[in-house]
């Protein structure tokens, strides 16, 4: 008889799976890059709530959601979180559209090292001397891919700093990812079809124009709705440390992606920045999991 895999070993292959249809998303809209990101963007929230309130009702869920819309501080949260990620999503789509895929992925590699700039800024917590030196690489790194660009690379660091900013926000309020979830793109839904509504009128929507495309955008949601859903019920499997070394598979995923398939220009300079990032995650991840092990270790009984 095949063995059954533990709880953590479960957890690992959820959280793989979620990471790799995320990084699978840069290829896949490459492939419909001729709709516009705001149509692209639009599709990811609005098919992605059918899928949320499913899930939902799978898990028994529906207690926590309306507890938590009941609270009008969750409820003015979880609205701007809303905001915050269609935004993301919407320009991530724009830099692949227009040849900057390799730019994003920077983004997203430097967005857990943001995570510890956001701690220190609003939770009072300190740098460690391995979070230091992590923090100096990657100065250094953004400052060789604006030497290797010829311009500040504002659009990685704005995708990583909204994205951070999206976690710290759900970090702040009592509700679960997959509530959560679903409460925002419900928020989003109203907005997003008058966005689809004015692209139809102007005669640049693509929805809904032949079978394709259609099933193209739909995609979008069913997509957007999978990696969080798998996310989600990885992390409660697995170690927080684990989980941070398996959010790179999915920047890296992109960094492979425009690299080989979409064919952008990759040079010494660009390389560099990128192998100094590549560095600091190793301190930090290193870090991360030595601070881990100490906690479990003052934690255990003597």
């Amino acid at each position: 008889m095949p063995r059954t895999l533990t709880t953590a070993e479960t957890g690992v292959l959820l959280a793989v799976l979620a990471h790799i249809v995320w990084g699978g998303m840069a290829y896949y809209f490459g492939l419909i890059r001729y709709i516009s990101p705001l149509e692209i963007a639009v599709n990811r929230g609005v098919w992605s709530l059918p899928i949320a309130v499913a899930v939902v009702w799978y898990l028994g869920q529906w207690g926590d959601v309306w507890r938590a819309v009941a609270r009008p501080r969750n409820l003015a949260i979880l609205t701007l979180t809303s905001a915050l990620i269609v935004f993301n999503w919407g320009f991530y789509v724009w830099s692949i559209e227009v040849g900057r895929t390799l730019e994003s992925s920077l983004g997203y590699f430097i967005n857990p090292l943001l995570n510890v700039v956001m701690g220190y800024l609003f939770l009072g917590e300190r740098f460690t001397a391995p979070q230091k030196l992590a923090l100096g690489l990657a100065v250094v790194a953004v400052g060789i891919q604006t030497v290797a660009l010829g311009h500040f690379p504002w659009l990685g660091l704005m995708l990583a700093s909204t994205f951070c900013l999206y976690g710290f926000l759900r970090k702040t309020i009592p509700v679960g990812p997959t509530q959560g979830f679903l409460i925002e793109v419900a928020i989003s839904t109203l907005p997003l079809l008058a966005a689809q509504w004015w692209l139809v009128s102007k005669g640049e929507a693509y929805f809904g124009t032949n079978s394709h495309d259609t099933l193209m955008l739909m995609g979008c949601g069913v997509m957007t709705a999978a990696s969080l859903m798998l996310y989600a019920a990885s992390i409660r499997r697995i170690r927080y440390s684990t989980a941070g070394l398996l959010q790179y598979i999915s920047p890296s995923l992109v960094f492979l992606t425009a690299v080989f398939i979409f064919g952008e220009p990759m040079n010494a300079l660009k390389l560099s920045s990128f192998m100094i990032i590549w560095l600091a995650l190793a301190i930090f991840s290193f870090s991360a999991l030595r601070d881990e092990r100490q906690r479990r270790r003052e934690a255990e009984p003597a």
